[in-house]
Order: structure tokens, then sequence, then C-alpha cells
């Protein structure tokens, strides 16, 4: 099972990105995970791009206005950090709110 705020490979149409699993454990368990890419780079951007710190297992931003659900396999190649998490959840907040 994936769990929140794991990153994994993810390929669609022959290309390859990197995802951050962004929905709870209790609905991975169950249903198609949702989850956001990961764009190469830190960006001075809008809310919803939040960037990935030092800490975390791979740099860039996470774009949650490009939420998804991706079957997503294989063994993941990290996990962020809560304080990223946290920011992930704000931003999805902030853009689901308005």
């Amino acid at each position: 099972m994936v769990r929140q705020g794991e990153v994994y490979d993810y390929e669609v149409a022959g290309r390859r990105y990197r995802v951050l699993v962004v929905s709870a454990d209790a609905h991975n368990e169950v249903r198609m995970p949702w989850v956001v890419p990961i764009r190469h780079g830190v960006m001075d951007a809008p809310p919803y791009l939040v960037a990935l710190v030092d800490a975390d297992p791979l740099g860039g931003s996470a774009d949650v206005d490009r939420l998804d659900r991706a079957p997503i396999g294989g063994e993941p190649i990290g996990m962020v950090t809560g304080a990223t998490m946290q920011r992930v959840r704000e931003a999805l907040y902030t853009l689901f709110a308005s």
C-alpha cells in the first residue's frame, strides 16, 4: 500500500514523472491514490506550487494544481518531511476553499 507523503516514479504515455501521494492512508487502502506531480526546480510561485526542502528525497516543487488519481506501484523513492506535507495540505485547502 502507498502512504501519504511518499514519492514515486510514475509513467504515462511514455513519459516518466515523479509524483507525491497526497491522499490519506485509509483512502489509499481501498481506492486509487490522489497524487501531485513534482516539477523540477524550486520556483518563487503561486500558492499551488509548494517548494520541497533540502531534507526531502528530491528537489523541486509539488504542483497541487495538477491533482489527479494514479495507479501507483513499485517501491517509493522516499518520503517528504512532515513540514513539507503540511504545506502541501495547506495549498490543497487554499485551492479548494476558494
